[in-house]
Formats: structure tokens, C-alpha cells, sequence
């Protein structure tokens, strides 16, 4: 009797805590093999055979599934942060692997009926809302966007969108307006995740206005940033900043200095040409430095976007109206070819960074500056009209 009385007092108590183990990291079948799911996240260092070996998974079961994923995405590149979940058999069969690779995309490795394993992309289902920003300048473009709730690779998307236009580091004015239309996508697993801006609007007192319109054709073989006339908003580079007779000496980081006597770089083109030359901005741009710079004598540097500057050495004089801080075009005359500073003789001693450091000229391959296609004019005159009319106001605010 006390043996019957202890079993019904203290079975069920074992029966329950049991469950309550056993729930956090199984999933109960009504019919076939009990499934475990085993979920992570990947750390610096971690193998993903290793990741399947500890979650208690057959060998032949990893060796199939990392041969069927592999594919599909490198295991190799398996990165901190990355989420993966395992649904296997406590005998360590696999039914299903996902490895997450971001928020809402992930691999999904399945067994078929017939026991072999098959891979393939999956997205979480989402919603996509159209939302457009606008704002005016207190101090700076950034400033003004965060405080609208912009996160910074997107006010980094927009200041490329008119980088070969705008100089954003010293243009910018208060007062200035901006405006831009972008994508927003919502995810069933409620994660937010912003997409393309569509059409873009700058309108500064020192810069002008700049409208932009993303276009991307149907058949998916073109897509950019244009005005709305259908121009490229990507500008390139004139191929030489004058009309010259001979280069007199190219890049090189050893060449003879025919005054100094001895080897040294030269990080630039000289351009042989006679005293009084124009000399050209190769494109549009800010002067940051106008006058003597030691051996450079007379000296023009622009700065062109965030990542290029030019500088045109060795002038006689200087262009009309030239002046740091002052906003040049693309084939304005910036100065006159000279032997001003250690020059042998009248030439441009020409000269290109990128991020900073110099570069040959001769060698860099720029964006393309091409205009709408002319297959592709009706459909951009299609898109144009519905993003200017977004642009407008018609889509819902932010």
C-alpha cells in the first residue's frame, strides 16, 4: 500500500520534470522519432563540422549535409554572428539544417523522403513600403538626416548618389534642402530593413539644384542613377587637364630629378607644353589650395568628391576668379602652363589621389559617364515620371 501510495505521489512529479526539461530543446512528434532542435550562433574560431559534431550528429549525416550546403554557400565563410538550427533524431539523424546568413535569408538543407539531403535559398516573407524623407540644413547633412531617423549607410547612399556633383565636405550651407524617396521592407520575423532610395533631391545655395532617378531596366542589364533629362550623374575624368605637345615624364617612384640630381618618385605626369597653355580642370570640383607650394611653385588642387583630388603644378598664373573654396567645372581653365618652382622647363607637373594617396592617371579606369541608352529611353521616361511624382509628396512620409 505505501509502496502504491509513494509511486502515484512521486511518478507523476518525475513525469513533469522531465517535460519541463526535456521542452526547452525538444520538439514532440505525435507519430515517428522524437526531434531535437539544437540552435547557435557561430563564434570567431568555430568549424561548422565541429558546430554539427558537438550538437551529437552522425558522422555520415554531417559529411552529406556540409556536401549538399557547400554549394550553396562556402562553409568556410561561416562568420560570427550567423545563427544556425538543427532538427535531428536523438539518435542524431538530421531532418532539417538551416544556417542564417543574415536576418531574413538563410540556407535551408532538407531530407527528402527517399533520405537525401537538398539545399536551397529561403527569405522570410516581407511587405515593401515606399517612404520619403525631407529636411533643410542646420549645420550638417548628416546632422540633419539623423535627426529624421536616417541610419548612416543610408545618408551614405545618398551622398554618392550626387558625389561627382557635390562636394559634401565644404558645399554643404544652412538652408540647403534635400528630399529622397527610398524603400523600406517589413519582415514576418518583425525585422526592418531599409532598400534602394529611388529618387533624390539636393537643393543648396551654393551648389544648385541635383535631382536624381534610380533606373533599372526590366530585362535587369542596366541600372543607375540619372538627371531627370536622362544624363549620368557619374562624370568622367577629361583624359588630359590640357592640350599638350609630348609627356615629358610619366609616374614613376624612381626617375632622375633633372635639377635636384639625384632619384626620387615622381607621382605625377608632366605635360610639355608652351609657357601661357591653359590648363583645365579635368572635372567638376572645389579648390582647396591656390599659390606656392615649394617645388610645385604655383600650385591649383581640387578636390573633386570623396575620393579623388587633382593638383596641376609648376603655373605661371592662375585662372581668372580662381580661389580656394571656390566651386570649378569640368574643362574650366584653372591656370597656365609655367616653370614656376624646380622646373627645367615650361610644362604641368599633374597630379591624382586616391583616398589620398597618389596614383597614375594614366592607369585609373573611372566610372562610365554614359547617358540613358537609347533602347532603354522609353521605359526610363516611364520610371522618371512615377519618381518624380513620389518626389512630389505622394508617398507616405517616414
Amino acid at each position: 500500500m505505501k509502496l502504491r501510495k509513494f509511486f502515484f505521489i512521486f511518478f507523476p512529479a518525475v513525469v513533469i520534470i522531465l517535460i519541463i526539461f526535456l521542452n526547452k530543446n525538444l520538439i514532440f512528434k505525435s507519430s515517428g522519432p522524437l526531434i531535437v532542435l539544437s540552435t547557435g550562433t557561430i563564434h570567431s574560431g568555430d568549424i561548422l563540422n565541429e558546430v554539427l559534431s558537438d550538437a551529437g550528429l552522425e558522422k555520415s549525416e554531417i559529411t552529406s549535409l556540409l556536401a549538399t550546403l557547400n554549394p550553396y554557400y562556402n562553409i568556410r565563410n561561416i562568420q560570427p554572428g550567423h545563427i544556425y538550427e538543427i532538427y535531428h533524431t536523438t539518435f542524431g539523424i538530421v531532418n532539417k539544417f538551416n544556417y542564417w546568413y543574415s536576418p531574413v535569408e538563410y540556407f535551408s538543407v532538407e531530407k527528402s523522403t527517399e533520405g537525401k539531403f537538398y539545399c536551397s535559398k529561403k527569405v522570410v516573407p516581407s511587405k515593401k513600403l515606399l517612404k520619403n524623407v525631407e529636411g533643410e540644413l542646420q549645420t550638417t547633412l548628416w546632422e540633419a538626416m539623423t535627426q529624421k531617423g536616417i541610419n548612416p549607410e543610408m545618408i551614405m547612399n545618398f551622398a554618392d548618389i550626387f558625389s561627382w556633383q557635390i562636394d559634401f565636405f565644404t558645399e554643404p550651407r544652412v538652408g540647403d534642402k534635400f528630399k529622397f524617396i527610398y524603400e523600406s521592407y517589413e519582415y514576418e520575423n518583425n525585422v526592418k530593413i531599409d532598400g534602394k532610395i529611388l529618387g533624390a533631391i539636393y537643393d543648396g545655395k551654393q551648389t544648385g539644384k541635383y535631382t536624381a532617378v534610380l533606373f533599372e531596366s526590366q530585362d535587369k542589364k542596366y541600372s543607375d542613377y540619372f538627371s531627370p533629362d536622362g544624363a549620368s550623374l557619374k562624370k568622367m575624368f577629361l583624359r588630359a587637364p590640357l592640350n599638350f605637345r609630348r609627356i615629358s615624364s610619366y609616374f614613376s617612384y624612381n626617375r632622375f630629378h633633372p635639377i635636384l640630381r639625384y632619384w626620387r618618385p615622381h607621382l605625377g605626369i608632366d605635360y610639355a607644353a608652351p609657357t601661357g597653355t591653359p590648363v583645365s580642370s579635368i572635372g567638376d570640383g572645389t579648390v582647396i589650395f591656390v599659390g606656392w607650394e615649394g617645388g610645385f611653385g604655383n600650385l591649383v588642387k581640387i578636390r573633386h568628391n570623396s575620393t579623388y583630388t587633382t593638383w596641376y603644378g609648376h603655373l605661371s598664373r592662375f585662372g581668372r576668379g580662381v580661389k580656394r573654396w571656390v566651386r570649378v567645372r569640368q574643362g574650366q581653365v584653372i591656370g597656365y602652363v609655367g616653370a614656376t618652382g624646380l622646373a627645367t622647363g615650361p610644362h604641368l607637373d599633374f597630379r591624382i589621389t586616391k583616398n589620398g594617396s597618389f596614383v597614375n592617371f594614366l592607369k585609373l579606369k573611372f566610372p562610365p559617364s554614359q547617358n540613358v541608352p537609347k533602347e532603354y529611353k522609353e521605359e526610363f521616361e516611364k520610371t522618371k515620371e512615377e519618381i518624380l511624382k513620389l518626389l512630389e509628396g505622394t508617398a507616405p512620409s517616414s
